[in-house]
């Protein structure tokens, strides 16, 4: 399957600062919705300086997030970005096992779908957390529930999305 065109070369995940894989031995996941969230105004921000540069991205959303802020996906998608999916609860892909897996990215990317009215069809892995050990996972993307989402892959320091199961060098 040939790699499908960038849609947009800025990408933004939209997750909220207790959510990053290096603040889970601080802050457990049963703990999040204690915490205070910042992820609203800092989106708002964000849409407002690319609306003022008129430039669009690809915003990676938390199905957490966007189930808590739907409003937020709906911003998003209003302001003409694209909107691709970070997985429900910011799991990394290598902690997980192929059906725990397929039912984070089934779950957000349904959600993500019903709030936004549109076709999720990216999905980039919490923490870059799809390798070698864990090639299944690009399998799990090609199932039916998920055929339609490309994969953000990071090579070095450039972000390329193809379906394919390994990244190509760009330029």
């Amino acid at each position: 399957m040939p790699c499908q065109p960038i849609t947009n070369a800025l990408t933004i995940d939209v997750e909220d600062y207790f959510q990053v894989s290096a603040l889970a031995p601080y802050i457990p996941r049963d703990q999040w919705h204690l915490r205070e969230c910042r992820v609203e105004a800092n989106v708002e921000r964000i849409l407002l300086m690319l609306e003022e540069q008129q430039t669009r991205a690809t915003f990676f959303t938390l199905g957490w997030i966007a189930e808590r802020y739907p409003h937020l996906v709906r911003c998003i998608v209003d302001a003409g970005h694209e909107l691709a999916s970070h997985g429900y609860g910011h799991q990394r892909a290598s902690d997980l096992n192929e059906a725990d897996f397929s039912a984070d990215v089934g779950r957000a990317k349904k959600l993500l779908e019903d709030l936004s009215g549109q076709q999720v069809r990216g999905y980039r892995a919490p923490s870059f957390s799809i390798g070698e050990a864990n090639l299944w996972a690009f399998d799990c993307l090609q199932r039916p529930v998920i055929a339609t989402v490309r994969v953000s892959i990071r090579f070095a320091m450039i972000t390329t999305v193809c379906p394919a199961r390994h990244a190509s060098p760009i330029g």
